[in-house]
């Protein structure tokens, strides 16, 4: 039989094959920085290139003219499984596994990895075997399989039950609603699409194309959910935060905790009458470049932007990104924000009463993390918030009031008390007494930059 004639024998099974190969090509494009998409692409791959290759040069040829090499198409198809193990594994990694001891399904996938190992062996080894009386069995319905069968369908079988019990155990842990939802419709169509890895029955097109259809379904969701979650790290986190989001998942990586950070508020002074005298998108102009310059500079000490509302921003340090020196970072990001944005405030208008900066820094215990469903926030709670806002509302413009917890620590670390001067008498609404607190003058953090 010539090639010609092959491909329109076998037109079906390579037109699935193509498509699972192509899908796989587009997730590896859509989301290339990602290991678990990366392995479930090559997992598709590999199925793609294992029908390939047993319709198109194993099944329906004579057993005694098949090649050696007529058994490597076991090696695509344990890829596969292990590809699929190793995409499982890598979200098992990015749920928080508290005191729950997590080896049992990490054993299951590795032994679902080893037993196609053994299958792949077997098939190179054994390819005519395997060709006669594993292949063609399958799409026999002539009574009991030969004893030989079991030699090659025996580790297929546990590689399944160690991917199933795995999917089972990330599920039962919860995953992120994106992943949990890949892993759904990995659970249903895997198996439909498995039946093309190993057969070329009349019906095995038709139940790879719906197992290949439903990984879609899937995974378009998924890219959905990620999505959203993208735009909100990008906006709200800080660089090196979105990385770790990216690594081990958004969950872990944010999960609530409680915490000592330093809290940075700041907002503009004499904002209100500006907005009051300007038309609407002058002043959506203006609050655009006060965003995006002070997302720089949070970039730049690994603050996480908890709040933008009007002309004040609200910046965490030390959460979700942990850092010893939170203080003495908060200081110095609270004085780079008045030196630079100070003076980009005085080029909103030429005409009007100039514009200041006020900028509150506290430290102490908050609990921090991810809240929402449809709409994620990163939220702190805890007084150390509602102090530093406190300070930003007594800080005059052009000045940084920070409070004792924050003066102690950052005295510490660095050289900062020569830099800055107690407050008298100062009350703080909400807040019973007086609170000791100390104002930081423009230079105080020329010469301390982040570690």
């Amino acid at each position: 039989m010539d090639w010609i004639s092959l491909l329109q024998t076998n037109a079906a099974a390579n037109v699935v094959a193509l498509t699972a190969m192509g899908m796989g090509l587009a997730f590896f494009y859509a989301d290339r920085d990602s290991p678990t998409s990366r392995s479930l692409a090559l997992c598709l791959d590999a199925i793609g290139i294992s029908i390939l290759f047993n319709v198109n040069l194993v099944e329906g040829r004579d057993i005694a003219s098949l090649p050696w090499w007529s058994g490597l198409g076991g090696i695509a198809e344990a890829v596969a499984i292990i590809a699929g193990a190793e995409w499982v594994l890598r979200i098992r990694r990015t749920i928080p596994a508290g005191e729950l001891d997590t080896r049992g399904g990490d054993y299951a996938l590795r032994i679902a990895q080893g037993s196609v190992v053994i299958y792949a062996l077997l098939s190179v080894a054994l390819p005519r075997m395997r060709a006669e009386h594993f292949l063609q069995a399958l799409e026999s319905s002539d009574g009991w399989p030969p004893k030989e069968f079991f030699l090659f369908a025996t580790p297929l079988l546990l590689a399944i039950w160690g991917l199933v019990t795995a999917v089972r155990l990330v599920l039962n842990r919860q995953p992120e609603r994106s992943e949990a939802i890949r892993l759904v419709a990995f659970a249903i169509g895997g198996p439909l699409t498995a039946v093309g890895l190993v057969t070329n029955g009349a019906i095995a097109p038709y139940t790879t194309v719906v197992g290949l259809m439903i990984l879609l379904i899937g995974a378009v969701r998924y890219h959905v959910i990620e999505g959203q979650k993208g735009a909100f790290m990008r906006r709200f986190l800080a660089p090196q935060v979105a990385d770790l989001a990216r690594r081990q998942g958004l969950r872990q990586s944010t999960g609530s905790e409680t915490k000592m950070i330093s809290v940075v508020a700041c907002d503009i002074r004499g904002y209100t009458a500006f907005a009051e005298q300007w038309p609407s998108t002058q002043i959506i102009e203006g609050l655009e470049e006060y965003y995006d310059h002070i997302a720089r500079i949070a970039a730049g000490y690994d603050a996480t932007i908890k709040d933008y509302a009007g002309d004040g921003v609200l910046l965490l340090v030390g959460a979700p990104l942990h850092c010893d020196d939170h203080a003495a970072r908060a200081l110095a990001m609270a004085d780079t924000i008045i030196r630079e944005v100070s003076g980009r405030l005085a080029t909103w208008c030429d005409d009007c009463n100039p514009l200041g900066m006020g900028v509150g820094v506290a430290t102490g215990e908050a609990t921090v993390g991810l809240v929402g469903g449809v709409r994620m926030e990163y939220v702190a709670v805890g007084s150390v918030v509602n102090r530093a806002s406190r300070l930003c509302d007594a800080a005059e413009s052009g000045q940084v009031l920070i409070d004792e917890a924050t003066f102690e620590r950052a005295a510490a670390s660095t050289d900062w008390t020569k830099k800055m001067q107690a407050v008298q008498n100062l009350q703080l609404k909400g807040f019973s007494g007086e609170t000791p607190a100390w104002a930081l003058s423009h230079s105080a953090a020329a010469a301390v930059t982040p570690a």
